[in-house]
């Protein structure tokens, strides 16, 4: 319609011209009430039903950015800060909380008090409505058949494990916040002697926690840290392997990583990407992530999942995003022999 009004009111050549000109300069079209742009680092198997539901439902399109599982949220996260002058996302859907709460400290993602969040608990939910939860994950153990006597963090540098202890590279995902973490909790002196001794104990770097479950059902490692869901999906593919929560020998609980999701800011498409926002928070979503065992436990206040009896760790969320570049400095210099 609106191509066919300038090519009345300028002529044939020019007003295709003066068209292709506005559409070149604008790298999205805003307002189009169609369509909304998800940047997400759920996976994909998980998301895609859930979006095409929406879509069912709303008449909405999704068009669906993810990311690769070795760059698995950071690479994400940088393109967010590369557009963030001309973004091209209108939301952000994470699978974890550490990066979001980061972006949106730096302004790249936009205050929304969604309904569909009013009941999810304040310790998963941004005080200033930049992002809420839409589920809680959990950090865990995972070991061989047979690796019974592995059962805390602290397990992972015990010279019985020495060259079968794997972890996902902590300059990315979910090892990143559960180091910065353990430096909240323990102290960044306390923190880096405990990455010396992943070290000296010959631990392995890998590409993703899905490699971590690989590698130890493969019967190359005896024990690592990784995700629910990725057990889940090794045990679901017929891996052979255990797990249980992470937890800490003091017993103060594994860490619980809340999924989250935001308006980005600047977005194209405000009004439809709101509607989506309201969606992914809603109790129904909870309900299929927790069905698909991407999840493990509700993040509302009167949940609508059954949690799981172990008491989590305590901690402030944006202090671990807070002490996370530090925490990972530190990881990537002592683990990948740059000390």
């Amino acid at each position: 319609m609106v191509g066919m009004s300038i090519r009345r009111g300028l002529g044939g050549l020019v007003g295709c011209w003066l068209l292709a000109v506005a559409l070149a300069g604008c790298g999205r079209s805003s307002g189009g009430g169609g369509e909304v742009v998800l940047y997400t680092s759920v996976d994909e198997p998980v998301a895609r039903p859930i979006l095409d539901a929406f879509t069912k439902k709303t008449g909405i399109k999704i068009i669906l950015k993810t990311d690769t599982e070795a760059s698995k949220t950071s690479g994400l996260v940088e393109t967010l800060r590369a557009e963030r002058a001309n973004p091209q996302a209108d939301v952000f859907w994470n699978n974890e909380p550490f990066h979001t709460i980061n972006l949106a400290r730096e302004g790249v993602l936009a205050a929304y008090d969604s309904p569909a969040a009013k009941d999810v608990a304040g310790a998963y939910k941004d005080p200033a409505h930049r992002w809420a939860s839409t589920g809680l994950r959990m950090r865990m153990i995972a070991v061989a058949p047979g690796v019974l006597d592995a059962k805390y963090v602290e397990d992972l540098i015990d010279p019985r494990f020495k060259g079968k202890v794997c972890i996902a590279n902590p300059a990315f995902g979910t090892t990143s916040g559960h180091i910065a973490a353990l430096f909240l909790k323990w102290g960044p002196e306390k923190g880096e002697q405990f990455l010396r001794d992943l070290k000296a104990n010959d631990v392995k770097l890998l590409g993703g926690n899905s490699e971590v479950v690989k590698q130890i059902a493969a019967g190359n490692c005896s024990v690592g840290l990784t995700d629910n869901d990725d057990v889940d999906s090794m045990i679901a593919d017929g891996g052979k392997l255990l797990a249980s929560p992470a937890n800490l020998r003091d017993n103060s609980g594994p860490l619980a990583i809340p999924c989250t999701v935001g308006l980005v800011a600047g977005a194209h498409n405000p009004e439809a990407a709101k509607k989506l926002i309201d969606y992914l928070l809603s109790p129904d979503v909870e309900k299929e992530l927790f069905l698909e065992k991407f999840i493990v436990r509700s993040a509302r206040q009167a949940p609508v999942t059954q949690p799981a009896a172990l008491a989590t760790m305590q901690i402030d969320y944006a202090e671990v995003a807070k002490m996370m570049p530090r925490a990972v400095a530190s990881a990537r210099q002592i683990l990948e022999g740059r000390e």
